[in-house]
């Protein structure tokens, strides 16, 4: 008996445990600016400090201890992210007459702001959250550090160390030959004038100190800083101004993170525009990268529009389903309503039943929601204003419709997966009333509604013959032959949803669906049963922890020049969907590609013979005569290009010139094979911090367990 327990306990200590993670698509997103929260600790209000909160530009005094105190009050919504504004050092002077409240004037990426508490608080906020089973997001900044003319004039610590300063690190910079950058710590090229190509990514925006992130020094700083949060619990990051950064080193940031986090990690990035224009960094961005979720900004005027003012449904549908087409995981978008860059909902239209419509739709469309704080109360911005006036001091009532309406929905989307992983099909659609459908498997769900006269609605609907209850009103609809019957109120809005048992396996959704050989992937999904097989590019993968309705695996090495590959579900139950998976080779590092363009016009774009090549990449010209992009590439490699001409909504135009190159922080593309070195040259960026093999853990458990088996032993308890 004793040897058997003893097996069993080594067993326990050695196989991987079963846990469930976070899955992204299931859950609702609430979006906190700290400082106009709650005030949990007084004591850190000071400097710059207005306690009547009439200032819209000074500290409020809201903190993570008040995100604390005020877990239960989220808990309540039912959401299960939360997404805070930005908790790095800023700086400690004002600034263009404001204090840097909201967290965007970084100073010390490896610090946590004063004002709002320090690490010790936010590792007991992300614990006090697990409980509750939600996680935090945190909102970071890798583009700028804080203003460049103003406040402490671009300074930079490094955990309290003084690195520089914008105008010392101008004494001392140079101009890349390639790009015609001027550039050290930070670039030096002036204020953004023309937002598109070079000055898009190598001028400050609005003032604020622009990073040079292929120098390895900030590279390293950059990644080092978001991996403390990382380290410290959270489970994603919203990144801020990715518009404003080379994608190539980015997606190196991203892989970076990844990598160093025994859980999957969420993120997604902000790209500030007001619709998907017809640009080559834009349609890079959504049409043939994919790198990373965005935020859903150019819908949210459309929403808006349509139900503050008077737009059309119809027009409406057709331009969802147009934006959700650009992307491989429509699903992975983030849907909002209200944020704090735009005016609220309720300052363009005080009529609740139509900001409930709105609410609702936001909720329910292909993508994750965010609830900005205040939504569920009716927070409204000061006198009609944006930032900062949508940034009012919150106001806690869960009470309201709002919060049942967010509270429902969110319970919800965790039980129906059409809700999560759903398809998005338009059935009808006129000025008023729009009826749309998601499908996933056995769960449907019907989204209908109407902001004009009362009307009796019948729609061809594929669903089992009866009577179907909405989640939020309780309304019914009637199914027979096919043909579904409702009547939809004056400004209503109807879900009806079912959930059928999953038999065959179904991938839904991968977190992340970006990946190197290594890294840790979330499959999610249906009816993967106790147990089965990954296959990922045809290699099948390490499995850590199998459910029904999660996976997590290990991306294995694959030999491909694709940049998506397969991933599919094998169980006793047979085989599932196949979906994609971003590969990207092992070592990646952020390389400047560049081509020589004495005899060259027009945009060019290249495309080649790795992963990270094998869609078009847009180069831009310099003043100095070149094109240039950034790619992240495995180091030391050897790989060819060929060279396109074309605007990237029109088919690109092949030049039928070949070029070679191998992998560095630099790479001068040339015409002839031979010119490049064969031999692989170890990496030369700042060495990242080792990970201990995966078996050295189990090791020190089994050995622990056995020190403790042994005691038991001599204390005669086994």
């Amino acid at each position: 008996m004793k040897r058997a327990l003893v097996l069993v306990f080594i067993l326990l200590l050695i196989l991987p445990s079963v846990e469930a993670y976070s899955v992204p698509e299931r859950g609702v997103i609430y979006q906190v600016m700290v400082d106009r929260f709650y005030d949990g600790n007084q004591s850190n209000n000071e400097p710059f400090y207005d306690p009547m909160h009439t200032n819209y530009r000074l500290y409020w005094g809201g903190d993570l201890e008040g995100l604390i105190e005020k877990l239960d009050y989220i808990q309540s919504l039912g959401v299960s992210m939360i997404w805070l504004s930005p908790l790095n050092d800023n700086i400690n002077r004002m600034a263009g007459g404001s204090a840097p409240y909201h967290g965007y004037w970084t100073h010390d990426y490896k610090r946590i702001e004063e004002h709002f508490g320090d690490w010790k608080t936010f590792k007991r906020l992300v614990e006090d959250a697990e409980k509750r089973g939600i996680c935090i997001i945190v909102d970071y900044v890798p583009n700028h550090s804080n203003p460049a003319t103003d406040g402490e004039l671009g300074s930079l610590y490094d955990n309290g160390t003084l690195v520089t300063n914008y105008y010392y690190d101008a004494k001392n910079a140079t101009v890349n030959p390639y790009t015609g950058s001027k550039e050290l710590i930070y670039h030096h090229n002036g204020d953004i004038g023309d937002w598109f190509g070079f000055q898009l990514k190598y001028a400050n925006l609005f003032g604020l100190a622009d990073f040079n992130q292929l120098n390895p020094w900030v590279d390293s700083y950059l990644k080092d800083g978001a991996r403390l949060f990382v380290e410290a619990g959270a489970c994603g990051f919203r990144i801020d101004a990715v518009k404003h950064m080379d994608l190539g080193w980015l997606e190196s940031f991203y892989l970076d993170l990844y990598s160093s986090s025994e859980r999957p990690l969420f993120i997604y990035g902000e790209y500030y525009s007001l619709s998907p224009q017809k640009t080559d960094d834009m349609y890079y961005f959504y049409l043939y990268s994919n790198v990373s979720p965005l935020l859903g900004i150019p819908i949210r005027n459309d929403i808006v529009r349509t139900f503050a003012y008077g737009g059309s449904m119809k027009d409406l549908a057709r331009e969802l389903e147009d934006y959700y087409s650009l992307f491989v995981y429509p699903n992975k978008q983030v849907n909002f309503l209200d944020s704090h860059d735009l005016v609220r909902f309720l300052n363009e239209n005080h009529r609740l039943d139509r900001y409930h419509m709105a609410l609702a739709l936001t909720m329910t469309l292909p993508g994750i929601p965010v609830i900005y704080y205040g939504d569920e109360s009716y927070l409204v911005s000061k006198d009609g204003k944006g930032d900062p006036y949508n940034r009012p001091m919150m106001v806690f009532n869960n009470t309201t419709e709002a919060a049942r309406i967010i509270r429902t929905l969110a319970e919800l989307r965790k039980t129906n997966d059409a809700l999560a992983f759903g398809d998005f099909r338009t059935l009808y659609a006129d000025y008023n009333v729009w009826a749309f459908e998601r499908a996933f498997g056995a769960h449907r769900l019907l989204v209908v509604m109407n902001k004009g006269p009362d009307k009796n609605l019948t729609l061809s609907l594929d669903w089992s013959d009866g009577r179907y209850v909405d989640a939020l009103h309780g309304a019914e609809m009637v199914v027979e032959n096919g043909r579904a019957s409702v009547t939809l109120p004056r400004n209503s809005i109807y879900i009806f949803h079912v959930e059928g048992e999953q038999k065959e396996p179904l991938i839904g959704s991968l977190t992340p669906y970006t990946a190197q050989p290594g890294q840790r992937v979330l499959v999610a999904g249906a009816g993967f049963g106790n147990d089965g097989e990954v296959f990922i590019g045809g290699e099948k993968a390490k499995v850590l922890s199998w459910e029904d309705d999660q996976i997590l695996v290990e991306v294995p090495e694959v030999e491909t020049e694709d940049s998506w590959i397969s991933v599919y579900v094998e169980t006793s139950y047979g085989k599932s969907n196949t979906v994609k998976l971003h590969y990207y080779s092992s070592g990646d590092v952020p390389s400047l590609i560049v081509v020589n363009g004495s005899n060259l016009t027009g945009s060019l774009w290249i495309k080649g013979s790795l992963p990270e090549l094998a869609e078009p990449r847009p180069l831009i010209k310099s003043s100095t005569g070149y094109y240039f992009t950034v790619v992240p590439l495995p180091n030391g490699t050897i790989f060819s290009v060929e060279l396109y001409r074309g605007l990237p909504w029109d088919e690109l135009e092949p030049l039928n010139i070949t070029l070679y190159g191998r992998t560095n922080s630099t790479v001068l593309l040339s015409t002839e094979l031979t010119e490049i070195p064969t031999e692989r040259l170890t990496t030369t960026s700042p060495e990242m911090p080792g990970k201990s093999p995966d078996w050295i853990p189990y090791v020190a458990l089994v050995t622990i367990g056995a020190l403790l088996l042994l005691l038991a032993f001599r204390k005669g308890r086994l």
